[in-house]
């Protein structure tokens, strides 16, 4: 096996994926649905460099119960601040470098997106 398929193999097996977002205004989350092309977004950096650049992340319902969704503002350029909103569930702020919302999808039903830990404002 070459070093790459053993990486990429082994980044899978532990839902490893990680997403940068870098001074973008709008992102919406893949969760894995069928307009996704099944591509899963499980963890969030958000790196802004340069001040005035709020971004909103839109987080749609979730595929199956159980499934989790961690966003992290890395860095802070100025005084941006991440507005999480989802659909289905609870809505979230980050506003400081270290901020982090860790999220589990519950069942549309029930009660949609619920924070499990966060350390933001």
């Amino acid at each position: 096996m070459s070093a790459f398929n053993w990486f990429n193999t082994r980044e899978k097996a532990f839902d490893m994926r990680t997403l940068v977002l870098t001074n973008e205004a709008t992102y919406t989350v893949r969760v894995g649905s069928t307009s996704d092309n099944f591509q899963v977004d499980r963890v969030i950096e958000v790196v802004t460099t340069t001040g005035g650049n709020n971004l909103v992340i839109t987080v749609p319902d979730g595929e199956y119960p159980g499934q989790q969704l961690l966003m992290i503002l890395k860095t802070l350029g100025h005084d941006e601040t991440v507005t999480i909103t989802t659909t289905t569930g609870d809505d979230e702020a980050m506003s400081a470098a270290g901020d982090f919302v860790s999220m589990e999808w519950i069942d549309s039903a029930v009660s949609g997106w619920q924070t499990v830990h966060k350390q933001a404002d």
